[in-house]
């Protein structure tokens, strides 16, 4: 299929892609070791235990984590290995991934690919982070594009999912459906093909490994307190879906200009009325906020991007809809997001369909160039201020909990900072002395840490003793 982008005339596309993931490579780096953020610090617990065999870290994590404890399991190694514990180590495997995930894209030569997979706000702020996502999602999309060896492909695919198991699903329904149209197509000759091996090392891999996971740590698949029930309610499964639909189109949102035109007219106001409706009775229940940008957005504001976000999704989907390959990734992303939608929704999980997506938008989108280098300059645009919050928001916890510790106070960190400090050693959550964000504090002021970005004041934490008046 002839794709539909721009393309560079200066240099080869080859060249041009291994420098652009040169350059995102050495952006990553250049914070990767700053505190941490967002239940990073989790993952060092994790690592810990491998590090010391305390059995208390252990069980620590697992009651604070659902995720497998794999990706720990590498960093600790890593730690032996290099003789280095500092936060850039813990976000190592993450940027590996990272780079993982652009260079299997890189196998297509197209930089604009490339590009909009790089500075999707997702695989961005991931990439540098020490979470398991991007590594898992690095390895599944090598698996993808190495399907035409099914024993290398399936035993990626393995190992991704033991780093992340939402990455099982999404493989085993790509090479179901594919199994399933060959099949179709050639009246079921190729039942025992490519398909069916990688998904019989990925089953029974799987299941080897649960087993090892459960005699190691007594714990089948996740902790026992996050066993959800999959229990079917029509309304929370399509509030889900309709919370996946307009996030994973938004930040797309480039595709949007195309659609607006008289082309199809009938067809387009028909799918804005549902997406009004829902847009209007939508919850979040769960993670489907908007981070940094939650404050700043406002709930207008955010209500008009969940409509036009889903109504470009369903006509996205319309579009995609062309031939078999875009149907069947199409049918991968819809399938993996409405197993999503069965349980408490969170935005990250969309991380793993963001390259299908992105793929199927250069297949089938086509724009002027001047509309890809205005997408390119928004996502530009967001992830520095993304990034440069995140680091300032660390730093600024950081900082009040080192002030805690060279004062030899103990502080309640009121539930605001807790999530990037973790429990640290002053932490203490009965004691007085609490950290609030500034102008609703109570009590005498102690101590005070900004977060700025660019030298803009956005948030400040301030710790206060509410025994005093």
């Amino acid at each position: 299929m002839k794709l539909l982008l721009p393309k560079p005339n200066i240099f080869s596309n080859y060249l041009i892609v291994y420098i652009l993931i040169f350059i995102f490579c050495i952006l990553h780096i250049l914070y990767i070791n700053t505190p941490f953020v967002n239940l990073e610090w989790v993952y060092k617990i994790g690592t810990q235990y491998f590090l010391t065999d305390n059995q208390d870290l252990l069980r620590s994590y697992f009651s604070l984590q659902a995720n497998p404890i794999t990706y720990s399991f590498v960093v600790s190694n890593l730690i032996n290995f290099f003789g280095i514990d500092n936060y850039g180590i813990y976000r190592v495997p993450a940027l590996v991934g990272g780079v993982l995930l652009l260079i299997a894209l890189a196998r297509k030569e197209l930089p604009w690919l490339v590009i909009i997979v790089a500075l999707n706000p997702l695989v961005w702020i991931y990439s540098g982070r020490a979470y398991s996502e991007l590594l898992a999602l690095g390895l599944m999309i090598f698996a993808y594009v190495f399907q035409s060896r099914p024993v290398a492909s399936g035993s990626i695919a393995l190992i991704s999912g033991i780093f992340k198991f939402h990455t099982f699903p999404i493989i085993l329904i790509n090479i179901g459906l594919k199994w399933i149209f060959i099949n179709q197509k050639y009246r079921f000759k190729y039942l025992f093909n490519n398909q069916f091996l990688i998904g019989s090392i990925v089953l029974i891999g799987a299941l080897i490994f649960f087993l090892i996971y459960q005699k190691l740590f007594d714990i089948w698949i996740v902790p026992e307190k996050y066993h959800e029930s999959l229990g079917f309610s029509l309304e929370v499964l399509i509030n889900n879906f309709f919370s996946y639909g307009f996030y994973l189109s938004g930040i797309f949102f480039l595709t949007i200009p195309v659609f607006l035109n008289t082309e199809h007219f009938k067809l387009k106001i028909f799918l804005l009325v549902p997406s009004i409706l829902l847009g209007i009775t939508n919850q979040n229940l769960g993670e489907m906020d908007f981070g940094g940008f939650q404050q700043l957005l406002g709930n207008e504001f955010i209500l008009l991007i969940k409509i036009i976000g889903f109504w470009n999704f369903l006509l996205c989907c319309q579009a995609f809809w062309k031939d078999e390959e875009s149907r069947i990734l199409l049918l991968t992303i819809l399938g993996y997001i409405l197993l999503l939608s069965l349980t408490r929704p969170a935005n990250r999980y969309l991380i793993f369909v963001v390259p299908f997506w992105a793929i199927l938008v250069c297949q089938h989108i086509s724009l002027s160039r001047m509309f890809w280098w205005g997408y390119v300059a928004v996502l530009a645009g967001l992830n520095l201020f993304a990034t440069l919050y995140q680091v300032s928001n660390a730093t600024a916890s950081a900082n009040m909990a080192d002030w805690a510790i060279q004062n030899d106070v103990r502080i309640n960190l009121g539930g605001i900072l807790h999530s990037h400090v973790g429990d640290f050693s002053h932490y203490d959550p009965s004691s007085p002395l609490v950290v609030f964000l500034s102008g609703v504090q109570v009590g005498r002021i102690l101590h005070e840490e900004p977060v700025h970005v660019l030298g803009f004041p956005i948030r400040s934490y301030v710790l206060s003793d509410t025994t005093s008046n």
